[in-house]
């Protein structure tokens, strides 16, 4: 009850020294939050956390590889830089469900591969892939 004589000086007090921590703490989250939604990671646009080390989803009875798609310049240095990365791809001047443009390959690969994770990596990081999505062939 002592406290209540100090009255708002007191109050006062508290709150200038505690405010630049909480105000610290509200820009380091935001920073985070901000650095993470920046990474590259977030062109995939399906869950790898389904996938197994093999590169596989499904039950145990029914595992088969996840099959993905993107859109890459239509040129030969471009898809020769794919390949590289990636060799299970195969490439089409079809638009595909995810609306590859006049100018643009459609390029599909899958996940069962040695290293599926850094070919995925790999693929975000280059500027020019904008976007990788699921593929649900037909």
């Amino acid at each position: 009850m002592k406290f209540r004589m100090l009255g708002v000086g007191f109050n006062l007090a508290i709150f200038l020294l505690a405010a630049p921590m909480v105000f610290a703490c509200e820009a380091n989250r935001r920073s985070l939050t901000q650095a993470s939604s920046a990474s590259p990671l977030r062109k995939i646009t399906f869950d790898v956390s389904q996938i197994s080390p093999a590169g596989l989803v499904g039950p145990k009875d029914g595992l088969r590889s996840l099959s993905y798609e993107f859109c890459i310049p239509a040129m030969e240095t471009t898809l020769a830089e794919i390949q590289a990365i990636d060799p299970t791809v195969q490439h089409s001047r079809s638009p595909g469900r995810i609306g590859c443009k006049r100018d643009q390959y459609l390029v599909i690969g899958h996940t069962h591969q040695p290293n599926w994770r850094a070919v995925l990596t790999n693929l975000v990081n280059l500027n020019y892939v904008q976007r990788i999505d699921q593929f649900w062939g037909e």
